[in-house]
């Protein structure tokens, strides 16, 4: 089977998603570029706990298929970022509960705490990009362009994008980020939750060599 280990790779990553609730059913979906031309992407209406590694489509940088099945319908937004962001190795778009929360609200999310830092908080909310069209690729790869120390971005009534060098920094980027906006949530509930000053933040930078 062509592209194994790419494959593979990405399987266990979808496995993992799905078990803490970054995807579910078909909702979501994960990508890695494969070379210079190529991604792999999760194909479109395959239950994720149904998922084979023969299943996982490939695609070159225009979406075309390459082998596999029909790939996810948010296919564009992937290739249009590999295209335009040649250090995005890997992306994972959820719907996760919170994410979509905070995406409905379409407020920027503030450095509430150290796991919304870790993502390049503030978190911005991209501009109403219909799901499956070009058009969220181009909100999101004009979003991280200016802002090229930004990892996540949510998505108007959607859900969010985490991108990285590697398929593990972004599923740690989309994994981060739920934690985050989820206890952000939580102090909502109870308080109003004050973001990291700018001094602490030079505290946080200093300290882990950021």
């Amino acid at each position: 089977m062509k592209h194994q280990a790419i494959r593979e790779q990405l399987l266990e990553t979808v496995v993992k998603a799905n078990e803490v609730g970054l995807i579910r059913l078909s909702a979501g979906n994960i990508s890695i570029r494969t070379g210079k031309h190529l991604a792999a992407i999760t194909p479109s209406r395959i239950k994720y706990h149904q998922m084979k590694v023969e299943d996982i489509s490939i695609v070159d940088l225009e979406g075309h298929l390459i082998d596999g099945l029909t790939p996810s319908s948010e296919t564009p937004m992937h290739t249009a970022i590999y295209r335009n962001l040649p250090d995005v190795g890997a992306i994972c778009h959820t719907h996760s509960s919170f994410a979509i929360t905070f995406a409905m609200l379409g407020e920027e999310i503030p450095p509430a705490n150290l796991e919304l830092f870790a993502c390049g908080a503030p978190i911005p909310v991209a501009p109403w990009a219909c799901p499956g069209t070009p058009k969220g690729g181009e909100v999101t790869v004009e979003i991280f362009r200016s802002r090229p120390d930004l990892k996540v971005v949510l998505l108007e009534k959607h859900g969010l994008v985490a991108i990285g060098r590697k398929l593990t920094h972004a599923y740690e980027m989309a994994l981060n980020a739920e934690v985050g906006l989820r206890t952000y949530h939580q102090a909502l509930m109870v308080g109003k939750p004050q973001p990291l000053t700018d001094a602490q933040l030079e505290e946080i930078k200093a300290a882990y060599g950021e």
